[in-house]
């Protein structure tokens, strides 16, 4: 008699080869879809005399996309022509009044030195103005002060007392001299 000896294939031996034909078929269906992808990217660029494409890389886990270019915007070659209308200038006036009269001017600032009171006679810190009303005469003298705003501590006197002695060329009305007035800002700061 005789026997046969059938050798038995460990069940792990089993899992292996069942391992191995799963990682194969896997690995042709990658390259098979891969190969797919490839042929549609290559006819889609193949196509130039149609309209261009602009092919993003393909990620693993992500579909290749595909996107249409935006059009170039091309100025017109002859821009259209449109009348241009000039404004009309404005009327000639040599000054103005607002009782209607012309030929009127403001007095300006011949002599003019600039109020430099001691800045130590604020306390540190303090920052203001100091507004002065003013009525020039027909000489051009200021006959007139009078404090609209002030800083106190007796730096307000300091300004007005350099303000007496400015002298303007005096406004006009017709050509004559008149009396006008104005008024006059001054800022101060201490640090």
């Amino acid at each position: 008699m005789q026997t046969l000896f059938v050798q038995e294939m460990p069940r792990d031996g089993r899992r292996t080869s069942i391992q191995r034909v799963a990682s194969v078929v896997l690995h042709l269906v990658l390259l098979a879809a891969f190969t797919f992808q490839f042929h549609k990217v290559v006819k889609a660029v193949a196509r130039p005399h149609k309209v261009a494409a602009v092919i993003i890389p393909y990620a693993p886990g992500h579909q290749a996309v595909v996107q249409k270019p935006k059009p170039k915007i091309q100025p017109p070659k002859d821009p259209p022509k449109l009348p241009l209308k000039q404004p009309d200038p404005p009327p000639v006036s040599s000054g103005g009044d607002p009782t209607g009269e012309d030929d009127v001017s403001v007095a300006t600032a011949d002599f003019y030195p600039d109020p430099k009171p001691d800045l130590a006679m604020l306390p540190h810190g303090t920052n203001g103005d100091v507004v002065v009303d003013i009525v020039i005469d027909e000489s051009g003298k200021v006959v007139e002060t009078t404090l609209d705003q002030g800083l106190g501590h007796g730096f307000d006197e300091a300004v007005m007392a350099v303000i007496q002695t400015w002298t303007f060329t005096p406004a006009t009305k017709a050509g004559k001299p008149v009396a006008s007035k104005q008024q006059l800002l001054f800022h101060f700061v201490r640090a």
